[in-house]
């Protein structure tokens, strides 16, 4: 018996974005408050605008940095100021 995809892909397009924010949100109100890392706050500030790979030169670990920052306003006038970064290595050695 054949199963019926189109049905079952039409639920999760429609429902799959609502049980998404349903969990982050469940999972944000379980959240526990902690004091802010002041340092990683200041190297996370300092990372430039856009995507950066670095490398170093043994050849064996290569860095990353990341920026975004974006305002978006609503129609009604309120608006929200997007930033986000990301700090990334990877780094290879024989063992």
């Amino acid at each position: 018996m054949p199963i019926p995809v189109v049905p079952i892909a039409s639920a999760v397009l429609k429902y799959g974005p609502l049980a998404a924010a349903a969990l982050a949100t469940v999972a944000y109100a379980r959240a526990k408050p902690r004091a802010v890392n002041q340092t990683a706050e200041d190297l996370m500030d300092d990372v430039s605008d856009g995507m950066e790979f670095t490398r170093a030169p043994d050849g064996h670990q290569v860095n990353g940095t990341g920026r975004y920052r974006r305002a978006v306003r609503m129609p009604n006038g309120t608006g929200v100021e997007l930033d986000m970064s990301l700090l990334g290595r990877v780094r290879l050695r024989r063992i």
